[in-house]
């Protein structure tokens, strides 16, 4: 099993093993739809059977005083279970994910998903205002990521494993692989290569099957017929695209300014969470946990237009300084609430007004819940494509295509709000931009590009091990000492040498009982070498050079740095030429 499991890291790394990719990527999905069902399940079951309520979303149905108390009590389990770990495993979330892929690798930490796992269903079940796909695109990331490393994966398949992941949860929190796919790729990788596509798709749409295995086939939300009743109805597509790119815009900035300004200790900053949504459940108990019930109500056109704005501007206030006073819960649910509400706001006017013109309630918060997400996010095609596949209606696409890009040029270009999750990044000193080169190296593993035609000579050497080593014809000699590589040489200058008797006399050395090479005392191209693992990607080896200093890095495998353990050696100019010409 270990000799199977270590060709398959060899072939991995060399990219040749596109079948065992997409087997992993079909387990990757298997893992991260079991980790969501299980923290959906949690979430509906305690609620459900612990609070007595006729439905796990129906927070109306409690008593006035347990809906004011149960925030606090949440934000009182939070401060306990934030008490038990370290400051940098209560990161969590999406920014947590995009941090760790542009900083660590994809790496993500055993500890944070604990933290994101339970301090979710914590939000949930206490009935603060929060979502459950955030915490879901989290949870994906880490199992893909830790998976990849249990493998002991490179770096680039861990965040190809990442990306899996991601898309599994997306997929099995609404049922819509392909969107899963696109969230993915948009959102957290940023890039598209065919290589990369074959394993996601294959891990969303395992997600999306065991979703339907326990859930059915239904979509996420009761989505109506909807459809656009007549190209009169532009005016109204375009006021709500301009509305949604304001909310965006305000959401976007009330979470930024609130993380800016946020007390330092984590105990008051989760106090406030509770007594804002202890008040505010006490008054509007709508806003309460997911509300996907208001949500489904939006959509059947079952709410008037002034609970649909009072439940919109709440929801967007208490879900944004929620956010920004770190609370481990989810941003994405709250903004289809947001958008199906102030959607609905948009289709209860027109057909006040316009009857014969507008379309339904439903249809506006359907586009509504597109756009809000999508300026947000600043994802367009994610939006579109979750909004084809939860109406599956390609009709409704025209019309969602144009209030989608209102609505983000609105809150990007008007408004100056960026996608959400980078700007929270930003205020901890943080980036996600990465330009398309770095971006491709990052995707590609040092054995593709490296060179494995290569033996290894002492440093002092004897005559005939020299010429023993150069029979196979390698490009390069690597000169070791105490079992460590110290240099590489070109085969072919020391080859040169061998062959002209008058110069190879001067660098013989006779004093023991062989004649033997000084290999580090020969002229000839040589270049110091330091050393890295197999499963990093070339930007770790730029990185590395330049911080060793060196031109040559020989790559190992397993976990020490011998001359045994070699397996080639990748030079900066190799990685430069590969950019350069393998993709342009």
């Amino acid at each position: 099993m270990a000799s199977l499991l270590s060709q398959l890291r060899i072939k991995l790394a060399h990219g040749e093993a596109l079948p065992a990719l997409a087997m992993l990527g079909i387990v990757a999905g298997l893992l991260t739809s079991g980790i969501i069902l299980l923290f959906r399940l949690a979430i509906e079951h305690s609620l459900s059977g612990f609070l007595g309520m006729p439905h796990h979303e129906a927070f109306e149905a409690l008593n006035p005083l347990v809906r004011m108390t149960l925030p606090m009590m949440g934000a009182l389990l939070l401060i306990a279970l934030f008490y038990k770990v370290s400051a940098k495993a209560r990161q969590v979330g999406i920014s947590h994910v995009l941090e760790r892929l542009k900083n660590h690798q994809g790496h993500m930490p055993m500890s944070n998903l604990f933290v994101q796992f339970f301090g979710g269903i914590i939000c949930a079940i206490s009935g603060q205002s929060t979502g459950r796909e955030g915490p879901a695109v989290h949870l994906g990331a880490a199992a893909g990521s830790i998976m990849s490393r249990k493998l002991q994966m490179t770096s680039s398949h861990t965040q190809l494993l990442l990306a899996c992941g991601v898309a599994a949860a997306i997929s099995a929190s609404f049922n819509t692989p392909i969107a899963g796919v696109i969230f993915a790729m948009e959102v957290i990788v940023m890039g598209y290569s065919f290589l990369s596509l074959i394993p996601v798709i294959l891990a969303s749409v395992t997600g999306a099957l065991v979703t339907r295995a326990v859930y059915g086939s239904e979509p996420a939300f009761n989505v109506p017929a909807l459809q656009m009743n007549s190209l009169l109805e532009a005016p109204f597509l375009i006021v709500e695209g301009l509305l949604m790119g304001a909310l965006a815009a305000m959401f976007i900035w009330v979470c930024v300014n609130t993380a800016k300004k946020a007390p330092q200790s984590f105990t008051i900053r989760l106090l406030l969470i509770g007594v804002l949504n202890g008040v505010l459940a006490l008054l509007i108990p709508a806003v309460m946990g997911i509300g996907y019930d208001t949500v489904n109500a939006a959509l059947l056109g079952n709410l008037p237009w002034i609970a649909l704005f009072i439940f919109a501007m709440a929801k967007l206030l208490i879900t944004s300084l929620n956010l920004g006073l770190g609370q481990p819960g989810g941003a994405i649910g709250p903004m289809l609430f947001i958008g199906a509400c102030a959607g609905g706001v948009i289709g209860e006017i027109g057909n006040q007004f316009a009857p014969d013109i507008a379309g339904s309630t439903g249809y506006y918060a359907m586009l509504g819940m597109a756009a809000m997400m999508s300026a947000c996010l600043q994802a367009p095609l994610t939006a579109l494509m979750t909004l084809l596949e939860l109406t599956n209606n390609p009709n409704i696409l025209l019309p969602a295509m144009l209030v989608v890009v209102i609505a983000n040029l609105t809150a990007s270009e008007i408004f100056k709000q960026k996608a959400l999750f980078p700007r929270l990044l930003q205020l901890r000193g943080l980036t996600v931009d990465t330009s398309p080169v770095e971006q491709m190296l990052r995707q590609n593993s040092v054995l593709s590009v490296a060179e494995k035609n290569i033996k290894v000579v002492d440093k002092i050497a004897s005559l005939e091990s020299i010429q023993l080593a150069l029979s196979g014809n390698p490009i390069y000699l690597l000169i070791q000492e105490d079992k460590s590589i110290i240099a590489c040489i070109p085969a072919a200058d020391v080859a040169n040498l061998l062959l002209d008797d008058e110069e190879l006399s001067n660098w013989l050395e006779k004093d023991l009982e062989t004649p033997h090479i000084n290999m580090m005392a020969l002229p000839g191209n040589r270049a110091q070498c330091a050393s890295i693992f197999m499963q990093a990607n070339l930007q770790e080896a730029l990185d590395t050079m330049a911080e060793q200093q060196v031109d040559c890095l020989t790559i190992h495998f397993g976990q020490q740095t011998t001359a045994v353990s070699v397996m080639g050696i990748v030079q900066h100019d190799r990685i430069h030429s590969f950019y350069r010409y393998n993709h342009q």
